[in-house]
């Protein structure tokens, strides 16, 4: 009862579960003796003859139930137990546990004895459980002792379990004892043979192996032949973040991927930390991957992720194994080096639309299958620099790896500061954390405590008196603060000047009194002012040639090959090569084979620590950086670099030329790999190096309007419709100013466009067109007056002018064919594409939809292709082919999120909701449809018309009336103020319909004369898919020959489209039944229910197997009713099924018509 506390019990059930085999009555007695001596055990009868207080009483006895007291004065060691657990308080869980539960209890009840084995068993789990971790958490900790006693507390309990005998192993290897080691497997596998007849597992006899070849385990040995000659800095202050690593990286195995970022200042140790843990991961058996993000990758597309994959393929004898030759020929975009060794592999995807998330697709398999290999761990530093193409490709690979379930560890590090100066990197790192579990560790600076730990372990104690050590212990908090970077490198600088010397007898380091005590008294103790006066000392004990290498090395950044570094720093190759033994010596640069644009396996010099490098750089001189930034530039021109690499030493440089050319290079680069915030970037600074120096003659007017053009797309990709209006006004001044009329034209029609589709001013999209076409015409522009005629129809449609969006759609096609441009000819299709969903002729949409998606795929013109993919789709959809339409929609929407631009996204979000709501996959339509509305309130686009009007349709088709009737109402209340929106009979035929199933019939019938009012005098095919309410509500509202009239005008309009055929034939149901045929109302219903099952429509179905119950039953066809009513019910409850919402559930299967 005290283990069960919070709850009575009956006193019937307790009498029969312990005493079973007795008489009711007998049973019962049984049990008020046993509770009257239990109560007189407990004192719980004193308690309650008291006169004082009372006292709470142990026992809650009432004449029907039994309990013990929650609120009376007790420790109950399993309750303590189990919260220590639960809080991860495993030392005490431990302590607490002392062996079974209940000990010595015996009882004939057979559910009794159940429940105790039950329970026993699992709190013996749990205290192996305790056990395991802390003697893991021990040999992570490195506290060897401990962990043995911990893994022999395991054998004590369970001699046979093998992973305990493990620990034990390791902890005994560990602290020096192999044969020990050795020992403990013998008897490992003497007892698995006893009792339970099995050998030793696979890792078992692996670890003696390793063990008996002293490679799997080593220790850090503190004593050597030979002292050091370099100051190595003991390992301190990080084990609680070391463990949480072990920790993750363990829980791989059983829970698939695990992310962590690693974060803190510069000079924190995160690069410590993270190699400590990388060697252990790699003594596990680990794959590690690990790179780095430079500070230029935010204008490199991919760097850090080209660095890890080249690495590792770079060591893979057949990285055939690992992917296919189609998706291996993906990573040539990355590593055109591939085809050295490949030469026979195919061109990567050319399919424009798909193949960037082909490259992704392909990095995320390679990546995966090294991890169906062994466990994974990737290491990526400073990931803050990283560029967004790489975050972008990370993220889409995370979603994939948390499918996949495979053993795969990313550790991402990041600079605090850096993190904190970036919207972009916040914002990722945000959704990061949406999108799968992510463990943050952030480092701070050393307590004293663990400085005092750190000297400690440095020096040797039995040379040092304990008082001087605490005196430079806290000496040297007091100048670090407690930061390592400062701390380490002040040790460093006082090993340099032999304050602090290496023993000569030992492996430890010694500390000269004299020169302490003297650099006490001098300037209050202090012994440098700052980290950058540490470096400056080390600079001036270097040579001259090796300065001018190593700010070679600063200018070069981590592209600082040998002849690099030699040609930048203008030394001959022998001045060059003693001066790099100098500084590798001296260990300010470290020679690593880090990736960079450079082919083979040359190496590349680094700076040991990055501030070293800040500090180098501004100590050159701005006169000195200028000349080596040219040198560089120079060097890298003739290689196969990145513009943007190019870029950052021809500013710095003062090559104004090369500085315009190479940003309008990179900038149109990083708009090819959707990079727009980045190509702002580069097309800002080539202006901006213009404005302040002003237009180099070299540059021409056609490079001018290159950039202009580029960055007004970037800032229209990025949703800045106000910054592109301002780039594309001064493109038309400067046109006008140098006479270049075909520019002028260019940059009107580029306004227009603006106006027409992001700001919707059409009336100033029709005041520059105006101008557009005058200055074409003026000067026989064939190709400017098609760009204008083709703005002119998209500024007719805004404004429902759908002859002249047509006529002038038909003359820029005739144009473009005419000039047999391929760009202009793509265009013109996308816009007869659009002109055509206005006369609802949904066949031509998806002819000149298609065959434009196909031109701008051919032409690399990703965006373009992706937006009239879109009206693919939808024009799928609307003659009939749902699924198909859902298919090319996904690749539409897939693409779009590699894209920087939220209405974009949103747009393709509620095309896909309203396919999914068609196809009766309501919980996707939801969740898509509420994304597009959340992005399209953001950006607070004008636009928000057409992601209403979809949102009401989803919530309709949900039965969520209330919610899609203010969607409409407010849609439509929009549109009568000036709100643009093509369909505005679509919105009254969806009110119609949603009064229609609420029983409100006199609105229905108000909503469905507003459409016939839309459709008197055109032959408009219908574009709302529900016309059976209207067909009622005009027959209810006394119209009964409009009702008529509109079926059969309907019946001609639609023609073939298979769509529109399904309600043409639920309105001639519902005239059929309304003259009284119920037979002839079946027939049409049953040629309805035919088409909607054809079309895979599932919304479409259960409502026509209704209305056809409703008709069998009246014809008395009981059987048929009751097929129609059950294959309805059946079909409802899967749609519910889709809902993931619980109150849109509920409210879809309480619904009226449900």
């Amino acid at each position: 009862m005290a283990l069960s506390h919070q709850q009575a019990h009956s006193r019937n059930v307790l009498a029969t579960l312990f005493w079973p085999d007795e008489a009711e009555k007998a049973a019962m007695q049984n049990l008020r003796l046993s509770l009257y001596r239990l109560r007189q055990l407990l004192g719980d009868t004193h308690k309650e003859a008291s006169a004082q207080e009372p006292i709470e009483p142990y026992l809650l006895v009432t004449r029907s139930t039994v309990q013990f007291n929650p609120a009376s004065h007790f420790s109950l060691d399993v309750v303590n137990f189990l919260e220590a657990v639960a809080e991860g308080a495993l030392e005490t869980a431990v302590a607490l546990y002392q062996g079974d539960l209940l000990p010595g209890f015996n009882c004939d009840s057979l559910p009794v004895e159940a429940w105790l084995r039950t329970e026993r068993e699992r709190y013996h789990r749990l205290a192996l459980e305790a056990m395991y971790k802390l003697a893991a958490h021990s040999l992570a900790q490195a506290d060897y002792q401990k962990a043995q006693a911990y893994a022999q507390q395991q054998l004590d309990l369970e001699p046979w379990r093998e992973e305990a005998h493990r620990q034990l192993m390791q902890a005994l290897a560990l602290r020096g004892e192999q044969s020990a080691a050795v020992a403990q497997y013998e008897i490992c596998r003497a007892l698995l043979a006893k009792e339970l007849g099995i050998p030793p597992t696979l890792e078992t006899k692996n670890l003696l192996v390793r063990i008996q070849s002293q490679r799997a385990v080593q220790t850090v040995s503190l004593k050597s032949n030979r002292p050091s000659e370099q100051l190595t800095i003991p390992f301190v202050g990080r084990h609680a973040e070391y463990n949480t690593l072990v920790d993750t990286f363990q829980q791989t195995a059983s829970h698939g991927l695990q992310v962590v970022t690693l974060s803190g200042k510069a000079g924190i140790g995160k690069t410590r930390l993270t190699e400590q843990f990388l060697a252990w991961a790699a003594m596990q058996g680990a794959d590690t991957l690990r790179s780095r993000a430079l500070e230029t990758s935010s204008s490199l597309s991919y760097q850090p992720l080209t660095q890890l994959i080249r690495q590792r393929l770079e060591q893979e004898n057949a990285p055939e194994d690992l992917l296919s030759d189609f998706w291996l020929s993906q990573l040539t975009r990355l590593l055109p080096e591939l085809r050295d060794r490949y030469p026979d592999l195919p061109e990567p995807t050319q399919d424009a639309n798909v193949g960037r998330e082909h490259l992704f697709e392909a990095m995320t398999r390679l990546l995966l299958a090294l991890a169906t290999q062994k466990p994974l761990l990737i290491s990526i530093d400073d990931w803050h620099w990283a560029d967004s193409a790489s975050r972008d490709a990370l993220h889409y690979a995370l979603l994939r790896w948390t499918r996949e379930g495979l053993p795969i560890m990313l550790l991402l590090g990041l600079r605090q500061e850096a993190v904190a100066d970036s919207a972009n990197v916040q914002q990722w790192l945000t959704q990061l954390n949406h999108s799968v579990a992510v463990t943050a560790l952030r480092l701070e600076p050393l307590t004293n405590e663990e400085t005092t730990q750190l000297i400690q372990l440095l020096f040797d104690p039995e040379k040092e008196e304990d008082k001087q050590l605490s005196r430079f212990s806290a000496w040297l908090f007091a100048e670090s603060k407690g930061q390592p970077l400062f701390l380490t490198e002040t040790l460093k600088a006082l090993a340099a000047q032999e304050l602090v010397r290496p023993s000569e007898e030992t492996a430890h380091w010694r500390l000269d009194n004299s020169k302490f005590e003297q650099k006490m008294a001098e300037k209050n103790g202090r012994v440098i002012p700052s980290i950058q006066q540490i470096i400056k000392g080390w600079l001036v004990r270097i040579s001259h040639s090796a300065n001018k290498l190593l700010t070679a090395a600063a200018i070069l950044v981590q592209t600082g090959s040998f002849d690099l570094l030699r040609y930048t720093a203008n030394l001959e190759e022998g001045e060059a090569q003693t001066a790099l033994d100098e500084l590798l010596n001296k260990q300010l640069l470290l020679e690593t084979h880090a990736d960079s644009f450079l082919r083979g396996h040359e190496p590349v010099y680094t700076f040991s620590h990055q501030k070293v490098s800040e500090v180098v750089y501004l100590e050159a001189g701005a006169a000195r950086r200028r000349v080596f930034h040219r040198r560089a530039f120079e060097a890298l021109q003739e290689k196969e670099v990145p513009a943007a690499d190019l870029v950052h030493h021809a500013i710095h440089a003062g090559l104004l030329t090369k500085t315009i050319r190479y940003s309008l290079i990179a900038g149109n680069e990083a708009l090819d790999m959707l990079s727009a915030q980045i190509a702002i970037d580069h097309f800002k600074t080539a202006f901006q190096s213009a404005q302040e120096r002003g237009w180099p003659k070299e540059i021409s007017g056609a490079d001018r309007q290159a950039l202009y053009i580029g960055l007004g797309s970037a800032y229209q990709l990025c949703e800045q419709a106000e910054q592109a209006q301002d780039v594309y006004e001064q493109m038309v001044a400067y046109a006008r100013e140098i006479g270049a009329t075909s520019m002028e034209c260019q940059g009107l029609n580029r306004l227009a466009e603006l106006y027409n589709m992001a700001l919707l001013d059409t009336e100033k999209a029709f005041a520059v067109l105006e101008q557009a076409w005058a200055v074409a015409e003026r000067t026989g522009d064939r190709r400017g007056m098609a760009e204008t005629a083709q703005n002119l129809s998209s500024a007719a449609g805004n404004t429902h002018d759908i002859e002249n969006g047509l006529k002038y759609a038909h003359q820029a096609f005739e144009l473009a064919r005419e000039l047999d441009h391929p760009h202009l000819l793509a265009n013109c299709l996308r816009c007869l594409a659009y002109v055509y969903p206005d006369l609802r002729e949904w066949a031509l949409v998806e002819q000149y939809a298609t065959e434009a998606q196909q031109r701008f795929e051919a032409l690399g013109n990703l965006m373009l292709a992706n937006d009239i993919q879109r009206l693919v789709g939808a024009s799928q959809m609307q003659n009939g082919r749902a699924q198909e339409g859902l298919e090319t929609i996904k690749k539409a929407y897939a693409f779009i999120q590699q894209v920087e631009n939220e209405w974009e996204q949103s747009d393709v979000a509620r095309f896909l909701a309203l396919i999914h709501a068609e196809l009766g996959q309501y919980g996707q339509a939801i969740q898509l449809v509420d994304e597009a509305m959340d992005k399209v309130r953001k950006v607070n686009h004008p636009m928000i018309t057409i992601t209403l009007a979809n949102y009401g349709t989803v919530y309709r088709s949900v039965l969520a009336l209330d919610e899609a009737q203010e969607a409409w109402l407010t849609l439509l209340e929009a549109v009568e103020n000036g709100a643009f929106y093509p369909f505005p009979d679509e919105g009254y035929a969806e009110l119609c319909a949603i009064y229609a199933l609420k029983g409100e019939w006199d609105k229905a019938y108000g909503c469905a004369q507003r459409v016939l009012a839309f459709h008197e005098g055109k032959d408009l095919p219908p574009m709302g898919k529900t016309g059976w309410f209207e067909t009622e509500a005009l027959l209810r509202g006394g119209d009964e020959h409009l009702a008529r009239a509109e079926v059969a005008r309907t019946a001609e309009a639609i023609g073939s489209n298979r769509r529109y055929q399904l309600p043409l034939r639920r309105s001639q149901a519902v005239l059929a039944r309304w003259d009284g045929d119920a037979v002839q109302a079946i027939e049409h219903l049953e040629e309805a229910l035919a088409l909607a099952q054809e079309m895979e429509l599932l919304g479409e179905v259960w409502p026509i197997l209704g209305e056809l119950g409703k008709l069998y039953g009246e014809l008395g066809k009981e059987d048929e009713a009751r097929a129609a009513y059950g294959e309805a019910a059946v079909i409802i409850h899967h749609l519910a099924e889709t809902i993931d919402d619980e109150e849109l559930r509920k409210g879809f299967l309480s619904a009226a018509s449900i």
